[in-house]
């Protein structure tokens, strides 16, 4: 992973859960902006349709008053062979360093992860993902594996344009 990041690439890495459709998935990226500017990208719920791929809806359903966690319902499709998802999560906040998130309700079975922001010694930042997911039904796992191999490195790339832009616009 660590050559994949050098190189400028996003690196992903799926396991599968024995015959299941479900599975972990980690991805990397290295982003040439600050932790916090790459959080206010990563938690602009209001604009994720308009730059993450795949992202139809976001919208903030309640936040706390100390902006620790917030319940987000967003609807997405990722890929032709499979319908739009609507899940609502409860997201909790270590700001501007780590997001976990948990599915509390919709259309998957679990859907649970996290991000990590994490300095990097050239003034840059390695955005790691990791997401488990079970969707409750059977996929087959060619689709699944060849939908997050274009799908996932399309939404951190899109993470990291947006991130890299705003620094630039500054």
């Amino acid at each position: 992973m660590q050559q994949q990041l050098a190189a400028g690439q996003v690196a992903v890495r799926m396991l599968f859960d024995g015959n299941q459709s479900r599975m972990q998935v980690l991805a990397a990226v290295k982003v040439n902006a600050t932790p916090e500017t790459i959080w206010r990208v990563l938690t602009d719920c209001e604009h994720a349709a308009n730059f993450i791929p795949g992202v139809k809806r976001c919208r903030r359903v309640q936040s706390a008053p100390d902006d620790s966690w917030e319940i987000v319902e967003q609807e997405a499709k990722y890929s032709w062979f499979m319908p739009a998802v609507t899940t609502m999560i409860r997201a909790e906040y270590q700001r501007p360093h780590r997001i976990d998130f948990k599915r509390i309700s919709g259309d998957l079975k679990q859907e649970d992860g996290n991000w990590v922001l994490a300095s990097a010694a050239d003034a840059a930042t390695i955005v790691e993902y990791e997401l488990y997911v079970d969707p409750g039904f059977w996929i087959p796992r060619v689709l699944l594996r060849h939908s997050l191999r274009a799908e996932l490195p399309a939404a951190l790339t899109a993470v990291r344009e947006r991130a890299e832009s705003t620094v630039a616009n500054r």
